[in-house]
Formats: C-alpha cells, sequence, structure tokens
C-alpha cells in the first residue's frame, strides 16, 4: 500500500541533496541516522493514516441508501422486484437469465416517518406494480422469533408473501422504526436449478432506496437456487432479509457510479503531484508545499465531514459539499505527496550509505498509517457515522502538521528552503485552490458532470466512433513514443524505451491491484462473512491487510534481494515485473473462488480476501523496486524530470483505469458485458475477477519470456 512506490526513492537525484552549509552528520541522530527522519515519518505516517482512511470509506459510502431515520416526516415508498429468470437455453448462446424474467413478485414497503396528518395518514400509497407470470420457485414470508442474538425466523405461513410492509417511526430514532427488518425464503421444489434476481424500486417521486436485501445497498443480487431435493444437511435455505438503514445516510448511487469517481479520485492523486512539485522547485519550496498541501488535506477531510450533518446528509447541497471537499484533498495532495520524500532524500548527499535504508524507514511511515487509518477512521465511519470517519482523517493530517510545525525549526533547519529571490504566493496558492475546489463543487450542483457523463455515455454507444478515437489515441502515444526514443543519443535508446515498456508493464499491475479500495472494498461489505463472535468486523478493516503484510515482509524481500545480490542471483527489473504480474493474477483466483460461492447466495469466508491480499503483497514487493528509482537510473540526464513526470501521469492512467474498469462489474455479473469465459456460467462476480487472472497473468508471462531481450535494453545488465 505504499503508493506504488514502496521502500524506493523516488526522487529526481539532481535536486534531491542537502541545502548547502547542511551536514546530514552534525546535529541530532537517531539510530544512525538524522533525526529529522523520524519528524518526516511521522508526517507521512499522519497523511497516510487520512488518505488511506477516507479513501477506504469513500465506495462504501457513495453506494450507501438513505437511512430512514434522516429523512423529513412523511410517507416514502420503495418496492421489492423478485425475478424469476428463465432458463439459460431460452437464450441461444447467452448467460442464465439473458432471456429476461420468466415471472415477477412485486412486494410493496411503506416507509411513514413522523406524525402523519389525517389527510396524509388516509391517503391511499401509491400502488405498487403488479406482479407476472408464474413462480415455479416458492416465496414465503417470515416472521422473527425471540429477540437479539437469539432471534431466529420462521415461516409466515399466515402471511402472503407479496402482502405490503408498513415501516413506521419517528425521525431520529435510529432503532426506533417497526418492521425495520422484513424476511423471505426462496426454496426450490423443482428438479433444476433455478436462477433468480432481487432488487429494490426506488420512490417515484424522491428516486431513492430506503432498504437492502441481505446488505446489497442499492445492488441487484442474482443467485442460483438448488432444487430441494438436492439439499444436504448442511446447505441451508436462501434467506432474504430486507432491512432498512439504521446507520447514517449513504448517497445512493451506483456501484458502476461510484467506482468511476473513485477512480477519477485516486488517478487525479497522483497526476496533481506533477505539478505541485514543479510549484514547489520553483516557486515556494518542499517546506512551505508541504504545509499548504496539509492545510488544504485536512481542510478538504473537514469539508466532507460536514457534509455529512443534518439535511446535508441526503440532499444534493450537502453532496455538492462532499464533491468540493474530495477536491481539495487532491489539490493539497498535489503540494505535499512530491515534497515530503524530497526532504528525505535532502537530509543524505550523494552516495551516502545510509540513504537507502533512511528511505526504507521513511517508507514504514506510510505503510504504519495505512495500516492504523482502518481501524480508527473505518470504524468511525461504519459505526459510528460517516462524517465521524471522515473527521478523524482530518484530525490526523492536523496532527501530523501541528507535529512537524514544532519539529522543523528543530530537526530539519535549512531543509526545504524556497528557491531565493522567489516571492512568497503560498497563501495565493491555498486561494487558489479553495477557489477551484468551490466552483468544482457549484458545477457539480448545477449537473456539468452529469452533463459530461451523459455525453460520454452516448460517444460510448456509438461503437464506431470510440474505436476510432481509441484508435487514434493510441496511435499518437505510440508515434510520441517512438519519436522520443529514436531522437536519444544510441546509448540512451534502450534504456529510454525500457522505461516506457515498464510503465505499461506497471499499469497492468497497479490496474488489477487498485481494485482493493473499489470492487473487492465492496465485496468484503457485501459478500464475506465479518462476524466474529457477536461483533461485526468493519469491511474498511480489510484494507489495513496490505499494508500489515508490507511491514512484516518488506525487511525479509529487502535481505533477500541484497543476499541474491551477492551471489549474482539478484532477478532483473523484467524477472521482478513478471513475478510481480503472476502474483498479483494468483491473488485474483482466490476471489474467483470467493465470487462463485457468494453467487450461491452465501457470505464467504473472510480467507477468500485474506489469501487474495497476502498474494498482491508478494507480487507488489517483488514489483516495487521498479518505481520511479528506475526512472533515476535508466533516464538519459537532461530528461529525468520530464519521465518521472510521464511516470506519475501513468500512475493516474492506472488509478483511473482501476476505476472504470471495475464500475462495470455488475455489467460483467448481469451478462450485459460478454467475456471470453461467459459462457462458462461461473456466476456473480467471479467472470470480473477471472478478469485479473487472465489479463496480468498473461501479461507477466510475456514478460518472464522475453526477459533476456528485455535485458538488452537496461543500461546495465544486472538492473
Amino acid at each position: 500500500m505504499a503508493s506504488h512506490t514502496s521502500g524506493i526513492d523516488t526522487q529526481d537525484p539532481v535536486r534531491n541533496v542537502p541545502p548547502a552549509g547542511f551536514d546530514p552528520h552534525a546535529g541530532k541522530q537517531l539510530l544512525g541516522h538524522p533525526a529529522g527522519l523520524f519528524l518526516l515519518f511521522i508526517v507521512e505516517m499522519w497523511e497516510r493514516f487520512s488518505y488511506y482512511g477516507m479513501r477506504g470509506l469513500l465506495v462504501l459510502y457513495m453506494i450507501g441508501i438513505a437511512a430512514v431515520h434522516q429523512l423529513a416526516p412523511g410517507v416514502y415508498t420503495n418496492t421489492l422486484k423478485i425475478d424469476e429468470l428463465a432458463p439459460s437455453g431460452a437464450a441461444a448462446g447467452g448467460a442464465a437469465g439473458a432471456a429476461g424474467p420468466a415471472a415477477t413478485m412485486h412486494v410493496p414497503f411503506e416507509i411513514r416517518v413522523g406524525k402523519q396528518d389525517g389527510a396524509a395518514a388516509s391517503a391511499a400509497p401509491a400502488p405498487a406494480p403488479e406482479s407476472t407470470g408464474t413462480f415455479r420457485l416458492k416465496v414465503e414470508r417470515l416472521r422473527q422469533v425471540g429477540e437479539g442474538d437469539q432471534a431466529t425466523w420462521e415461516v409466515d405461513a399466515g402471511t402472503p408473501a407479496d402482502a405490503r410492509v408498513v415501516v413506521m417511526g419517528e425521525p431520529g430514532a435510529k432503532k426506533g422504526f417497526s418492521n425495520s427488518k422484513t424476511a423471505f425464503r426462496i426454496t426450490n421444489p423443482t428438479d433444476e436449478e433455478i436462477e433468480v434476481s432481487l432488487g429494490v424500486l426506488p420512490d417515484p417521486t424522491e428516486g431513492r432506496v430506503y432498504l437492502a436485501p441481505n446488505n446489497t445497498q442499492g445492488k441487484s443480487l442474482t443467485v442460483k437456487i438448488k432444487p430441494d431435493s438436492q439439499l444436504t444437511e448442511k446447505d441451508r435455505p436462501f434467506d432474504v432479509v430486507v432491512a432498512t438503514n439504521d446507520h447514517d445516510s449513504g448517497r445512493n448511487w451506483t456501484n458502476k457510479s461510484a467506482t468511476t469517481m473513485y477512480g477519477w479520485y485516486t488517478g487525479l492523486a497522483y497526476l496533481f503531484p506533477v505539478i505541485g512539485g514543479i510549484l514547489a522547485d520553483r516557486f515556494i519550496g518542499t517546506h512551505r508545499s508541504m504545509v499548504l498541501g496539509g492545510l488544504l488535506i485536512a481542510l478538504g477531510h473537514v469539508v466532507l465531514g460536514v457534509s455529512g450533518f443534518g439535511a446535508m446528509a441526503h440532499n444534493n447541497e450537502g453532496l455538492a459539499a462532499f464533491m468540493g471537499g474530495l477536491a481539495l484533498i487532491i489539490l493539497g495532495t498535489g503540494h505535499f505527496k512530491p515534497c515530503v520524500s524530497t526532504m528525505v532524500g535532502e537530509l543524505y548527499r550523494p552516495g551516502d550509505p545510509r540513504r537507502d535504508g533512511g528511505f526504507s524507514i521513511f517508507y514504514m511511515g506510510i505503510n504504519l498509517g495505512a495500516f492504523l487509518c482502518a481501524f480508527v477512521c473505518g470504524t468511525l465511519g461504519q459505526k459510528v457515522g460517516w462524517h465521524y470517519g471522515f473527521g478523524s482523517a482530518a484530525v490526523g493530517m492536523i496532527a501530523g502538521l501541528v507535529i512537524y510545525m514544532v519539529g522543523k525549526p528543530v530537526l530539519l533547519k535549512g531543509i526545504g528552503n524556497p528557491p531565493p529571490g522567489r516571492p512568497n504566493i503560498t497563501l495565493a496558492l491555498f486561494v487558489v485552490s479553495c477557489v477551484i475546489s468551490a466552483a468544482f463543487a457549484l458545477a457539480f450542483h448545477q449537473g456539468v458532470f452529469a452533463s459530461l457523463g451523459e455525453a460520454m455515455d452516448r460517444l460510448g454507444d456509438n461503437e464506431m466512433l470510440s474505436r476510432g478515437i481509441v484508435v487514434a489515441g493510441l496511435a499518437v502515444v505510440l508515434g510520441s513514443v517512438g519519436w522520443f526514443v529514436a531522437v536519444q543519443k544510441p546509448g540512451d535508446k534502450g534504456p529510454t524505451l525500457s522505461i516506457f515498456l515498464f510503465m505499461l508493464f506497471n499499469a497492468f499491475f497497479w490496474i488489477a491491484f487498485e481494485q482493493a479500495g473499489g470492487s473487492l472494498n465492496v465485496f468484503a461489505e457485501q459478500n464475506t462473512d465479518r462476524m466474529v463472535g457477536t461483533f461485526e468486523v468493519p469491511a474498511t478493516w480489510f484494507q489495513s491487510i496490505n499494508a500489515l503484510f508490507i511491514i512484516l515482509f518488506a525487511p525479509f524481500f529487502a535481505w533477500m534481494w541484497g543476499a541474491l545480490g551477492k551471489r549474482n542471483l539478484n532477478p532483473t527489473q523484467p524477472a521482478k515485473i513478471a513475478f510481480g504480474l503472476i502474483l498479483l493474477a494468483a491473488g485474483f483466483i482466490f476471489m474467483v473462488f470467493g465470487g462463485m460461492q457468494a453467487a450461491k447466495g452465501q457470505l464467504v469466508s473472510p480467507l477468500w480476501l485474506i489469501g487474495a491480499y497476502y498474494l498482491h503483497t508478494m507480487g507488489e514487493l517483488c514489483l516495487s523496486p521498479t518505481g520511479l528509482s528506475y526512472v533515476t537510473k535508466a533516464a538519459p540526464v537532461r530528461f529525468v524530470s520530464l519521465l518521472m513526470g510521464v511516470w506519475f501521469i501513468s500512475s493516474f492512467i492506472a488509478n483511473l483505469g482501476a476505476g472504470l474498469i471495475g464500475a462495470q462489474v455488475e455489467a460483467i455479473e448481469r451478462g450485459e458485458i460478454k467475456l471470453p469465459w461467459s459462457d462458462w456460467n461461473l456466476g456473480g462476480q467471479a467472470d470480473f475477477f477471472l478478469l485479473f487472472v487472465v489479463v496480468p497473468g498473461g501479461v507477466g508471462l510475456l514478460v518472464l519470456l522475453f526477459t533476456p531481450l528485455l535485458k538488452k535494453l537496461l543500461r546495465n545488465q544486472n538492473d
């Protein structure tokens, strides 16, 4: 989780040197390193605490359904829609259910919030759509027997399955709504497997969903029901518990929209450091840039927290404020991210043998912050309230800034100063960043980005035009890369080409790896058994697994590469990339099996996710040495900064790609997007996860096959 650069020096060695007059061996030392290193360790730990803490909550918050206790007094409606899907044979060559529903049942839900006046109380609610077709499946209403942890569900023979459900309660009463849970049992008296899909039709007036069947948060749920005659003693009948949200309101976005937004957010967090680094180098220096970035990040998290209070928790103004807060965090990250590592580099003179060890210590701060955040931000966000989770991320960034400002004059004197003779434009940059964020929020509120999204969807519907744009874009990129390589000196052509190839391979890795905060995070929330006794583990805790494995295994990998190097057995950069991609693909095999099990309507063991994250981390530790440190070694001296900027742009593309591809999980699950293995009928999200087995695994095998050829491109054949 070290943001694509675990344990490596990511800065330009030309400017990443101590300032004149600074002696890294003088002053306070700790564990053989300048004490300022540990100050920067703490600052980076808190910044990563806030970044990953918020990131772990982001998609879960956006797809969360509205909370009934936060609604204004009134009458609201949802309808549970149960579709028995046509057999796969009904659509030649199609996936199961491709022919559409063979029968549909609609169950109306009426949510009454607060005291109703006479007219409202007697008003007939809008009728639910009529049921159609004849069910072969048996759908029965259940009733709860017992209280608390001992409660069970049994068949309520006296209540028709499609009878209206009335949910009633007072505003602000989280646990005080009657019928907050309604359950159904679906069994299969036939002799063949039948697929069923469940979803909630939104309120026709408000357009919102208030009910979650089996914690699906507005997502449709599709499962295959085995014949009763094939059930064993270990099999449980398929029960559906439809519950209202007694937590805070989410934003009721679809998985597709939320994951797309997540991709843009994480992608831009890697793009803006290119601009922030230039501003720091030429105008304000790394110290001022760090302080500016930290303040913007903290302010952004404060805005996220405030956007969840009162009516803002579910109105458009609150959502626009939330988007403005995200913009502040992106801009702040642009100022902060490229500078803290540069300041670490300034603590050591070129050739100082302590330098690599110093960066290894520093990057443990990244992973320590990423590990701790889920237990604070994630727990508060999922157990107390979303805005408390976002607000705690602000506290982390503020704590880091305060510690830095107190320690900087003592431990980092002379480090991070601005270029001489430049005016101090830090305040102006702060104001400009706030104005840009406010303008972004206003544009979102006015529907500008919704219109852009619709235009992009229309463009995607025009297959010929969209393919033409893709082909033209690839031609421009390949032509530019070819020209840039061709104009290099003979001894620089091969290393320069290798940099672009490694960027491509890294992109394949991170597109898959960054499913962690998107599709894998949602899988943890909706499809994973997270109960430990009577405690439900927050889904965000799984986001800490990668950081924990980094902390545990990074020292071993550092020792292993060194030991292999002494024996001339250290793998080359291409081989390490291949190992990383193959291990990543192997991790998604766990998720394929987990997705197949979830397709049966069962919550799966958390071991599937833990196994996946373990192999992903092993792949990251193999591949991470091929980051920006390789650029500084292989790039022609006059183009080091340019190629470092291009590398950050490739990280932007990879993170954006992760979100855009992750947004297709439901379309793949429903069979709307066909993959070569769709006809295997793996079920659920298994088809989607198999994509990340085949593509990164295939690329890894190709890299391994062509490693001897790729070695010839390297400046040093032992790299």
